[in-house]
């Protein structure tokens, strides 16, 4: 791994950034970089299958120390002067380590997410697979939907069909039902399905360390017309996104693509989050499609397309794909039906 211009030495203590670097699930490590070497620091009960899976780490018993304090010893004894952390997201008293230590800490953060923000093909064909699971759940799901069932049975269903297929869930299962719709992050309670109502499900499935997410927005018994109506707006403004975008655009135009499609039929007010976040190891990564977000996004990202309307106390539509960033536009690895369905 090359580090940036300037930087001698970093260290990656963050279980994602682990796993991508390695390929290795384990927490308990840290990954310690120092010019042209690699290392990789954990305990005795990891240093045998360590030693199994990865390839170009020396790897390092952390010998009764914390991780980060064998980290410490390993750079002084390198006499590396620039070190770079993940400032994201390391400890406060760890870092106190670093600056007690060493001349100069940087920011390896934005580094290490510029290089997970573009996807290889292995990587991509773990999310093609992982989503491939998701929508073979929805299938089998939809069919299990009957009246009085509560949202906590629903979201269980699509739980059991997930880990029945190899995978885990990728995040907590969202599934509501009528008013509840309205919620963009619903928790699953003991709201019980009635005629009439509209339902919500979000997931998606973890597999080989890479995650899918989907969401399908269907109506149990019979819709009405302003929910119909809503519904052909936000698949028109998923669609309208999908065809318009691709690499090289900014988050924020991204956005705008889904959000002015709405806009013109006067449903913008009730979009309220932004079209879209990346993901592969995590749920969300960075870069997103964001109406705040001037980050342009890089050819091989993998990023949800999600528009959505909530209209408090009534209903909420939101309809999710996932797709591949390409210089001409985006592929769709998304194959559920997007179309509005009815039980």
């Amino acid at each position: 791994m090359k580090l940036p211009d300037g930087m001698q030495a970093a260290v990656f203590t963050d279980p994602s950034n682990l796993f991508y670097l390695t390929g290795y699930s384990n927490s308990d490590a840290a990954v310690v970089i120092i010019r042209d070497k690699a290392y990789y620091v954990t305990d005795k009960r990891c240093l045998s299958e360590a030693g199994k899976y990865m390839n170009g780490f020396e790897i390092v018993d952390s010998d009764g120390e914390s991780y980060v304090s064998k980290a410490v010893s390993l750079l002084s004894a390198k006499e590396a002067e620039t070190v770079g952390v993940e400032k994201d997201t390391i400890l406060y008293r760890n870092y106190l380590l670093f600056a007690e230590k060493f001349k100069k800490i940087a920011d390896v953060s934005p580094y290490i997410k510029s290089l997970r923000a573009v996807k290889s093909s292995a990587e991509v064909e773990k999310i093609k697979a992982a989503q491939r699971i998701t929508d073979e759940t929805f299938a089998v799901v939809l069919g299990a939907v009957k009246e009085n069932m509560t949202e906590k049975e629903l979201a269980s269903s699509v739980d059991t069909e997930l880990v029945r297929r190899g995978a885990c869930p990728a995040f907590d299962t969202i599934a509501a039902f009528g008013e509840n719709t309205a919620l963009p992050h619903a928790h699953p309670g003991d709201r019980r399905l009635k005629y009439g109502d509209p339902i919500t499900v979000d997931f998606g499935a973890k597999l080989n360390g890479y995650c899918s997410d989907m969401t399908r927005s269907f109506v149990f018994g019979k819709a009405n017309e302003e929910y119909e109506k809503a519904y052909n707006a936000v698949l028109g403004a998923k669609n309208e996104a999908e065809s318009r975008i691709s690499a090289g655009m900014s988050g924020k135009e991204c956005d705008n693509a889904a959000r002015q499609f709405l806009a013109r039929r006067g449903l913008d007010k009730y979009f309220t989050h932004s079209l879209g976040h990346s993901l592969g190891i995590d749920i969300h990564e960075a870069p997103n499609l964001s109406p705040r977000s001037d980050e342009t996004i890089p050819e091989g990202a993998v990023t949800s397309v999600e528009p959505g309307i909530y209209i408090d106390g009534k209903f909420g539509i939101r309809i999710e794909d996932i797709v591949l960033f390409k210089k001409t536009g985006v592929e769709n690895l998304t194959n559920s039906d997007e179309h509005l369905i009815i039980i």
